[in-house]
């Protein structure tokens, strides 16, 4: 088993020391191409060192004596090979004795904590994943002629508009890769119905604060797509009926004029 890895690390090193040699020599297009073949092999050169490196440390007897048995494999090797094979010999030597013998000097429970660790923390982020859609919820509960009910649709405007400008939505960029990461977050339909509900309550706000106060108007955006002041607007008013020390009237819909005057500095 252990001479068919030294068999294979063999055959990469030569290559490996192969495109080294001839690097100089090379064209910038054809460098280019034997950079990238030369960090593919290095990468399983690494491959195949470190199961080999494993297998090696599986037993207690293997952890003890794997350096000094590697070493002098690789001593017969060299001593009983072509000297055109010296190169490849040398960076076998050079790139495995110094990663057996510093695996070698690892507690065995650390390396095995350290080759599991990658599974660990895949199955904590899936964990936290799914807790993030559970815990990012804006639950709407209540009439939205309630301070509890505007309150739980202000929370589902900022999440809203939060997910809008983290997928970019208004130029349709980011893919499907971007939906999967932003999942968590993504409003439900819920939600987007509680936003559209507090948008419109918002809009008549600041329409009665125009005729009624003088408040400056808003910029109207274009058929569906609201303009950058409206969506301002919704966000600061949202942001407004969701501060701590605000005064609610009676009925509490009347907090939602107080906020368009102090969004619209009238």
């Amino acid at each position: 088993m252990g001479e068919d890895y030294i068999d294979q690390l063999l055959l990469l090193a030569a290559k490996i020391v192969a495109l080294a040699d001839v690097e100089s020599t090379l064209d910038k297009r054809e460098w280019k191409a034997a950079k990238e073949q030369h960090d593919s092999l290095e990468a399983k050169f690494k491959e195949i060192r470190n199961k080999y490196v494993d297998v090696l440390l599986d037993t207690s007897e293997g952890h003890d004596q794997a350096y000094d048995l590697v070493a002098a494999d690789i001593a017969a090797i060299r001593a009983n090979c072509d000297p055109s094979w010296n190169p490849a010999v040398n960076y076998v030597s050079d790139n495995l004795l110094s990663h057996l013998q510093k695996e070698a000097a690892r507690d065995p429970g650390v390396r095995k904590a350290i080759k599991v660790m990658p599974w660990v923390l895949a199955g904590f982020g899936v964990t936290a994943y799914f807790a993030i859609r559970f815990l990012s919820a804006t639950p709407i509960n209540h009439a939205i002629d309630t301070r509890e009910g505007i309150q739980e649709r202000a929370a589902a405007v900022g999440k809203l508009l939060r997910y809008d400008e983290w997928m970019d939505t208004h130029v349709r960029k980011g893919g499907w890769i971007k939906g999967i990461l932003l999942w968590p977050i993504q409003p439900t339909d819920a939600e987007i119905e509680g936003a559209s509900e507090f948008a419109a309550l918002a809009y008549e706000a600041q329409q009665l604060s125009v005729e009624q106060f003088g408040c400056p108007s808003l910029n109207r955006g274009y058929g569906n797509k609201p303009s950058k002041e409206e969506l301002d607007y919704i966000s600061e008013a949202a942001d407004y009926l969701r501060r701590p020390n605000i005064q609610w009237k009676n009925p509490p819909v009347l907090a939602a004029m107080d906020a368009a005057k102090v969004v619209g500095n009238c």
